[in-house]
């Protein structure tokens, strides 16, 4: 039975074919893996069960590409979404980008979060005119 659920989600996450609407066949496999997965849990009281950190990856893939659907279509009617090409990417773009624009720092006050997050997500330029960098907007050049 493990297999087999295991098998539809690969399947559904390495599909080319995109999804439509929220009531595709592929999300209620999702939905009967889910409930798979918190039977067997509440079942096995914790003995014989998945690692936690595999137990929340799992429920992360299924919430996370639900709720992805449910809101993309429901923000844009109309257009569909190719699992297969869903990846963290972005994810892992913003927070590199924090991470430098806090001088690789990484534990930084919540003062500058703050200001980065607003950097990052309003595109702005957070090079100081004090370094040794040359902005493409800069009014000076070096020769």
């Amino acid at each position: 039975m493990l297999l087999r659920h295991t098998s539809l989600m690969i399947e559904l996450f390495q599909s080319k074919v995109p999804i439509y609407e929220t009531t595709d066949n592929r999300l209620k496999a999702l939905d009967d893996f889910y409930s798979f997965l918190k039977e067997w849990k509440a079942s096995a009281k914790n003995y014989n069960f998945l690692s936690p950190k595999l137990w929340f990856d799992l429920q992360s893939m299924i919430m996370g590409i639900q709720s992805l659907v449910s809101i993309k279509l429901k923000m844009f009617p109309g257009s569909v979404l190719k699992p297969a090409i869903i990846n963290q990417d972005v994810v892992e773009n913003h927070f590199g980008q924090v991470r430098s624009y806090n001088g690789q720092n990484n534990n930084p006050s919540y003062l500058q979060q703050e200001s980065t997050q607003n950097t990052v997500r309003h595109g702005q330029n957070s090079v100081s005119s004090k370094c040794n960098a040359v902005s493409g907007n800069s009014s000076w050049k070096l020769n």
